[in-house]
């Protein structure tokens, strides 16, 4: 019971659920403990249900917290579709625009006048590539 907290702990850091398949082996073979004191008995409960649990439960698991987990964006990926304001006429050849705080250089393929709601449609370099948000 002890080694089946130890690798439930170990589990905890990793989050991979291998540990928590062989914490599973663990527990049934000290279940089985309680039954026989016979020690192979209790080595082939524990190989056999952690063999069990690794190919069943754990692939079912690992897809289970990977569709449930949103897809975090970062970096200059995680402005696109923000709102920005222009401080300057934007048009092709640029401007700027105020976005989430900072001072960008902005390009548009149309005019916007200065003082506009405007959205990040993508990001080149150090230019917002934006459009008047409708």
């Amino acid at each position: 019971m002890i080694i089946a907290l130890v690798l439930g702990m170990a589990e905890m850091l990793t989050v991979d659920f291998t540990f928590l398949m062989l914490a599973g082996g663990a527990l049934a073979s000290g279940a089985t403990a309680v039954a026989t004191d016979r020690l192979t008995v209790q080595v082939i409960v524990f190989s056999v249900v952690s063999v069990i649990l690794f190919f069943t439960v754990r692939p079912w698991a690992k897809r289970h917290v990977a569709a449930s987990s949103p897809e975090t964006r970062t970096n200059v990926s995680a402005l696109i579709g923000l709102e920005a304001r222009t401080l300057t006429e934007v048009s092709p050849e640029g401007g700027r625009v105020r976005l989430d705080g900072d001072v960008w250089s902005a390009r548009s393929t149309v005019q916007i006048p200065e003082n506009t709601a405007v959205r990040v449609v993508r990001i080149e370099g150090a230019h917002a590539l934006v459009e008047p948000k409708e």
